[in-house]
């Protein structure tokens, strides 16, 4: 009896893995070439990030004065003193900003960083004008604080996937750079953290740590969000079936591998060593499809986040 549903069992592994292995072949030409993400794709998820941040910035973090650096929170501070809304200052602002950057940085930069830049800005004033608000949404200040950092931080994680960005502060970050050498993400956080620092003495301690533990928590949010958009799977596979898995890597994943003749140490049998990097997606099938045809073969997996070369998603490199 054990037998036989361990046959049956068997038997259903190998039906879904047919299966499986036949989706992927049919979908092949589409994955074909592993080619750059299109332009249009990237202006998609440009101009979705910026609303995205708008939304975030009119509904939470202006209401209630969270400043979380950027020129949003020095726009939430001058907004008492120059009788403006923060999104028409935050607007300016960056206009400011931008003509500086095109001077200095130069027109490439500008170009790409200002159209996020502009249509954050325009959306956040077109929302305070349809959508005013008096107070704020909720009475949870902690509730708001959380969803005001995570909302804006997978904005800017779109952003920096795309090799993009929001502008304001990131300027200003971009020309220390130019002239100090600092690094940019020293220099960012050294601005944002002196704005952050400044809430404190104009809105109340409560809402000037809440400003610092939100910035504390966007650059947590950023880095987790980003590593999950760039996971990728490594594998090194020890298999005696080498016609057979590069056929596979070669034919239905479409990809390439380095392969390494080895021997193994305890009983001298000869072994071919596949090094493969492949997409969350592939990986899946891909030890399916090894384990079927060599079920004594070694697989090492390992997670990676940044993967620089053909087949893969990389800003800035494969544009």
């Amino acid at each position: 009896m054990a037998q036989n549903g361990a046959k049956k069992r068997k038997l259903i592994d190998d039906e879904l893995i047919k299966t499986e292995l036949s989706l992927l072949i049919k979908n092949r030409k589409k994955k074909r070439n592993h080619d750059p993400m299109p332009k249009w794709k990237e202006i998609t998820l440009m101009t979705f990030a910026a609303i995205l941040m708008a939304f975030s910035s009119h509904f939470f973090k202006y209401p209630n004065h969270f400043v979380i650096g950027g020129v949003e929170g020095l726009s939430i501070i001058l907004s008492d003193y120059v009788g403006l809304p923060p999104a028409n200052i935050t607007l300016i602002s960056n206009l400011i900003l931008l003509l500086l950057a095109y001077f200095i940085i130069g027109k490439k930069f500008v170009i790409r960083t200002g159209y996020v830049s502009i249509l954050n800005s325009v959306t956040a004033v077109v929302l305070d004008y349809i959508m005013p608000l008096g107070s704020t949404l909720t009475d949870n200040v902690l509730l708001e604080l959380i969803l005001a950092v995570t909302v804006s931080a997978f904005g800017s994680t779109i952003l920096f996937y795309v090799s993009s960005s929001s502008g304001g502060t990131d300027i200003v970050a971009m020309i220390f750079k130019k002239y100090t050498n600092m690094e940019i993400g020293k220099s960012l956080l050294m601005v944002d953290s002196v704005l952050t620092l400044i809430s404190i003495k104009i809105f109340g301690i409560e809402i000037g740590l809440l400003s610092c533990l939100g910035l504390l928590m966007k650059g947590v949010f950023v880095d987790t969000i980003i590593q999950s958009f760039n996971t990728a799977k490594f594998f090194i596979i020890i298999t005696s079936k080498p016609d057979e898995v590069g056929s596979f890597i070669r034919k239905d994943l479409n990809r390439s591998a380095t392969v390494i003749e080895g021997k193994g140490l305890y009983r001298g049998k000869d072994h071919t060593v596949f090094l493969c990097v492949t997409n969350k997606y592939e990986a899946g099938l891909f030890g399916n499809f090894i384990k079927s045809i060599d079920e004594n073969c070694f697989i090492t997996v390992i997670n990676t986040s940044k993967i620089i070369g053909k087949g893969f998603y990389n800003p800035g490199i494969s544009n």
